[in-house]
C-alpha cells in the first residue's frame, strides 16, 4: 500500500494543477557583457566569435523582464536592459592593432522579444510529490533593437580636457554618420529554478548579433586626404591615434614591421572596404545574465470554461437575494 501512496497523491494533484496555472513571471536581472569586434583581440588580424574576446573589457548589464508561458514547452519574454561594452587596442597582442591605438565604450539601451523552447523540465525537484520546486532549461531566439552611441577616451585639441567624447558627431571615418538605432538578433540558452511556486531564479548566456559595424565607431578605411582636410582637430585626433603613442612604443612597433604611415589615407582602419557589408564583419556581444523574479498565479482555460460561469451565477443569485 505504501508504494502506491505517491501515485494516489499524484491523482489528487493533477486536477489541482488543471485549475490553477502559473503563466506570468516578471523580475530584474543583472549580469556581464563582453564585446566581440574590431578593437582588441589576439595576434591575428581578426578571429571569429569568442577568439577576439578580452576578459579585462568585461562590463555590466542591468534590466528587467516579463515572461509568459504560451503552451508547453514554449514561452515568450520581453527584456529591457541598460548595458555597456568597451574595447581598447592597447590590450591586443596584435602589433597592427596596438599601433592603431583606438579605444571606445558604448552604453546602450536594449529592447528584445525572445521565443523560448523548454527542452528539459523537472517539475518536482527532490521528488517530494508536492511540486513546489521545479527546474527548467531552455533555448531562445529573438529580435531586438538597441540604441547605441559610442565614445572615445582622450584629450583632443579644442576639447574639454581628458575624458569621454561622443564619436558619431565627429565622423572619424570620414563617413556621413551612422544610425544610432541598430536591429539585433539575441540567441542562446538558459535555465531557471522555481521555488515555492512563487520565486524564480535564473541564469542565461546569450550571443547578441547586431546589424552594425559601428558599435566601436570603426567602419572601413581611414578618411581620404580630402575628407581629412575638412575634419576638425578633435575629429582628426580620434580618427588616427597612432601619433599619440610614445616614441618608445612606436619604435617597438617599427621593429615588428609596423610603420607609422600605415595609419592614414588609403589604409584600412577597421575592415577592408570590399568586405564592409558582409555579415561576418558586423559586431556582436556576449551577455551572462542572472535573473530574480516573481511568478503570478493565473487560471487555466479548463478552469475558466468549466467553473467561472458557475461561480458568477452563484454570485448573482446571492446578490439578488440580498435585495429582499
Amino acid at each position: 500500500m505504501r508504494k502506491y501512496l505517491p501515485l494516489l497523491l499524484l491523482s489528487f494533484l493533477i486536477p489541482a494543477t488543471a485549475f490553477s496555472q502559473y503563466y506570468w513571471d516578471y523580475g530584474g536581472q543583472v549580469g556581464l557583457t563582453n564585446y566581440l569586434g574590431k578593437i582588441g583581440g589576439l595576434e591575428k588580424t581578426a578571429q571569429p566569435f569568442i577568439l577576439d574576446m578580452k576578459l579585462p573589457e568585461t562590463r555590466w548589464d542591468i534590466g528587467g523582464y516579463v515572461r509568459y508561458k504560451l503552451r508547453d514547452p514554449f514561452l515568450i519574454e520581453a527584456d529591457l536592459d541598460l548595458l555597456r561594452i568597451s574595447g581598447a587596442d592597447s590590450l591586443s597582442t596584435n602589433p597592427g592593432r596596438r599601433g592603431r591605438n583606438l579605444n571606445f565604450r558604448n552604453t546602450m539601451v536594449s529592447l528584445a522579444v525572445k521565443g523560448m523552447w523548454t527542452f528539459y523540465e523537472n517539475s518536482d525537484l527532490g521528488h517530494t510529490y508536492r511540486f513546489r520546486n521545479s527546474f527548467n532549461s531552455y533555448l531562445f531566439l529573438g529580435v531586438g533593437m538597441i540604441y547605441q552611441n559610442p565614445q572615445g577616451y582622450g584629450d583632443p585639441p579644442g576639447g574639454h580636457g581628458t575624458g569621454w567624447y561622443y564619436l558619431e558627431p565627429l565622423h572619424t571615418g570620414g563617413e556621413n554618420g551612422y544610425s544610432l538605432f541598430v536591429p539585433t538578433i539575441p540567441m542562446g540558452a538558459g535555465m531557471y529554478f522555481t521555488l515555492s511556486k512563487i520565486y524564480r531564479i535564473g541564469w542565461e548566456l546569450g550571443w547578441n548579433y547586431t546589424f552594425s559595424r559601428y558599435l566601436d565607431d570603426i567602419g572601413t578605411d581611414y578618411p581620404s586626404a580630402a575628407q581629412w582636410a575638412n575634419m576638425s582637430p578633435e575629429a582628426q585626433y580620434f580618427s588616427n591615434r597612432n601619433p599619440q603613442l610614445s616614441p618608445s612604443a612606436q619604435a617597438q612597433l617599427e621593429q615588428q614591421g609596423v610603420a607609422y604611415n600605415n595609419y592614414g589615407p588609403g589604409n584600412t582602419r577597421g575592415v577592408r572596404a570590399g568586405e564592409a557589408n558582409t555579415l561576418s564583419r558586423h559586431e556582436s556581444y556576449l551577455t551572462s545574465i542572472f535573473s530574480f523574479g516573481y511568478v503570478i498565479r493565473g487560471r487555466s482555460n479548463f478552469y475558466r470554461q468549466h467553473y467561472k460561469g458557475i461561480f458568477n451565477s452563484h454570485y448573482h443569485i446571492r446578490r439578488n437575494r440580498a435585495k429582499f
